[in-house]
């Protein structure tokens, strides 16, 4: 027996973490609500295998943070396990732009309000920074990934039919939909060749997201379903869907 070297441990890793298209959307939009994004565009190209960018219009990266944003275990979101049970994020393991970069290549553009202009990183397969230059993006952050598993072959043959990738497809559309159902206040699209799949406006409530994603005829055979205890805390409001009458003993 030998050992891995630390190249190649960081690959396999990374190829645990990062396991699909949907799994690089489901970290970067994560990233863009834990920014506090109120508007999300996610774009694929070839089924998001030649390209996948996330843009959002939250917080931005600051200067100081952009050196280290995408090394593993760097991270915003805690600073010790202690706070994991204060956790309100969905994302705080620093996992998510290190894996990516390590099979992929990641470009960051990006923009805080105090900044006058945004900034576009190029990072290595290390997440390291080796490129900056000035951009003409708006406030917030576009995290481009380029040419994903092109150095996983197991995970790219995996997706050679083009049934595996509409199917990958739909997942990506299934995750944005489940979000846009607890985010109302944003805005969620999906571009595929640039062409607009699907797109969720900004609503008031989760009963209008459910409306604008579900339709009314959905909605009008659910019901409202709240509850409450105080001790541990628990606050449940959901949408059910009534029984059939014909179906009640089914």
């Amino acid at each position: 027996m030998h050992q891995l070297s630390s190249s190649t441990v960081c690959l396999l890793s990374s190829s645990q973490v990062i396991t699909a298209v949907v799994s690089v959307v489901k970290e970067l939009v994560e990233n863009a609500l834990d920014a506090f994004a109120t508007n999300v565009e996610v774009k694929l190209e070839n089924f998001g295998f030649d390209k996948i960018e996330v843009r959002d219009n939250g917080i931005g990266i600051c200067g100081a943070d952009a050196p280290v944003m995408g090394i593993k275990h760097y991270t915003s979101k805690i600073s010790s396990h202690e706070d994991l049970e204060t956790v309100q994020t969905y994302g705080f393991r620093g996992e998510a732009l290190g894996s990516i970069c390590s099979i992929a290549e990641v470009h960051i553009t990006t923009k805080t309000d105090s900044d006058s202009i945004s900034t576009q990183y190029s990072l290595d397969n290390n997440g390291h920074v080796v490129l900056q230059k000035p951009s003409h993006l708006g406030q917030g952050t576009t995290v481009t990934v380029l040419k994903l598993f092109k150095n996983v072959p197991v995970r790219k043959q995996y997706y050679s039919t083009e049934k595996k990738c509409k199917e990958e497809l739909k997942k990506v559309q299934d995750l944005l939909i489940s979000y846009s159902l607890i985010k109302p206040d944003v805005r969620i699209a999906l571009v595929h060749n640039k062409v607009i799949l699907w797109q969720k406006n900004k609503v008031s409530d989760q009963k209008m997201a459910l409306i604008s994603v579900l339709g009314t005829t959905v909605m009008n055979a659910m019901t409202h379903i709240q509850h409450q205890c105080e001790n541990p805390e628990i606050h449940i409001e959901c949408w059910r869907r009534l029984m059939d009458p014909i179906n009640k003993t089914s």
